[in-house]
């Protein structure tokens, strides 16, 4: 009879920092062979925020990381390796999180940040790493460790893979929080820092959703991508790039495209399968700048956006189109466009106008059960504001032209917005003209996730 082996995830309680004074959980997992293969050592991956990448997080999302690297795993798609999960403390993420670098304009985040980023990669590095490797078999060279993390975990992946390439080699940077934007006055404050030298990294992988709103913008984490490959990091095969159509910043999201990094830094890809074209349709030859994101896919179901390819322009008086994607129209007009990559071709339609506005208004007005205090205040990725005159909440602001936001109606108490069913409301908005939309909220429930 076969014995079938599973893997496991350990806890190791009251894990205690000299550097930040402080202690947490940490969370291990182990793959299936670990209890057996007892001369083996395994590469490792340590992740920030590692309460929700095994468990449910606040909002009731979590990564499912073992579920996935298991299914992996099991379809040989990847090795076995060791992840370490490293729980943030509350409200010290913020706090842990950013470093105090030149570019980082932290004094201005929409948070009080008091960086403690160079203490908490001493953390990792000198704490948490040196205690996993004296216990477990791990494979503790530079070559076999990655560190990955979302929003702020991405940021601060940045900081410490860059400024550590003699400790993690591989970097999975997940919908960074490289700039906050105010949803009100869209004002944009940096808050990364622009390394000038390349430093020896074998892997890194850099990603957002398309409907991350103007909490990740696809320009700012595209541009510091730029910024790395001009470093001369290998576009498409060393450092690889996805923007995600549809997806959101949110754990669910995160989750369903985790086999992705994973893959680059512990698997097999596979052979090239097929090439899609995602592209705006309509730009303007005076307004904002559009890209092409050219989604290659392989047999593993692997996939990635290429940030170079070759384009044909089958009009080229009316655009012209830039080998990273960038659309530099010429005149009014329709045309078709025509991406290549390795036998592999895809082929859309633009159509340039004269103009384009950078910003469109949007007018939400808000209308709320009658128990609901009138001194509550109200959200949408905003603040709302109370109209005594008819009891409703709206707000006006300017958004910019296309993104796209996935949101919740909720109340400064934790109470969100339910239908008559008692389930959570989400809603889409994508800024594609001027819009007044009206959201009746049936009733509240507080978020128990």
């Amino acid at each position: 009879m076969r014995m079938t082996y599973k893997s496991s995830i350990l806890r190791i309680e009251n894990f205690y920092s000299a550097h930040l004074d402080n202690q947490r959980d940490i969370y291990v997992y182990l793959p299936p062979s670990y209890q057996y293969e007892q001369t083996k050592g395994y590469p490792v991956l340590y992740m920030h925020d590692g309460q929700n990448i095994f468990h449910p997080a606040f909002n009731g999302y979590s990564w499912h990381l073992d579920q996935t690297i298991d299914r992996l795993i099991h379809n040989r798609q990847m090795e076995e390796i060791i992840v370490v999960g490293i729980p943030n403390m509350g409200l010290e993420r913020s706090n842990e999180f950013t470093h105090d670098l030149e570019g980082v304009l932290y004094q201005d985040d929409k948070v009080p940040i008091e960086p403690k980023g160079h203490l908490y990669e001493k953390f990792i590095i000198d704490e948490v790493k040196s205690y996993i490797d004296s216990v477990f078999r791990t494979k503790s060279d530079s070559a076999h460790t990655a560190l990955m993390g979302s929003s702020r975990g991405g940021q601060v992946t940045y900081h410490i893979g860059l400024r550590h390439p003699d400790v993690f080699s591989k970097l999975g940077i997940i919908s960074p929080y490289f700039y906050c934007v105010d949803s009100i006055s869209l004002e944009q404050i940096r808050l990364y820092h622009t390394f000038s030298e390349k430093q020896p990294l074998s892997q890194l992988w850099i990603d957002l959703g398309s409907s991350e709103g103007t909490l990740v913008m696809e320009k700012h984490v595209r541009a510091v991508t730029e910024e790395l490959v001009n470093l001369g990091y290998e576009a498409d095969n060393q450092l690889i790039y996805f923007y995600d159509h549809g997806a959101a910043h949110v754990e669910k999201d995160w989750a369903a495209r985790l086999a992705l990094p994973l893959i680059h830094f512990f698997g097999n890809k596979g052979e090239e399968r097929s090439l899609s074209l995602n592209a705006c349709e309509e730009v303007g030859i005076v307004g904002p700048k559009s890209r092409l994101n050219p989604i290659l896919e392989f047999e593993n179901d692997f996939k990635m956006s290429l940030l170079r390819a070759t384009y044909h322009v089958e009009d080229q008086e009316i655009v012209e189109i830039l080998a990273d994607g960038t659309i530099m129209p010429k005149k009014t007009g329709l045309t078709s466009v025509t991406v290549k990559h390795q036998g592999l071709e895809a082929t859309t339609t633009i159509h340039v106008v004269s103009e384009k506005q950078e910003l469109v208004t949007l007018d939400l007005i808000v209308h709320v059960p009658p128990h609901t205090p009138v001194d509550m205040n109200i959200y949408a990725w905003f603040p709302l504001r109370y109209n005594p005159s008819n009891g409703t909440y709206y707000n006006r602001l300017q958004v910019p032209l296309d993104a796209e936001f996935i949101y919740q109606i909720s109340r400064q108490d934790g109470m969100v917005e339910v239908n008559s069913a008692g389930e959570q409301v989400k809603h889409k908005y994508t800024a594609l003209e001027d819009a007044v939309i009206e959201i009746n909220v049936e009733d509240w429930r507080r978020n128990e996730s």
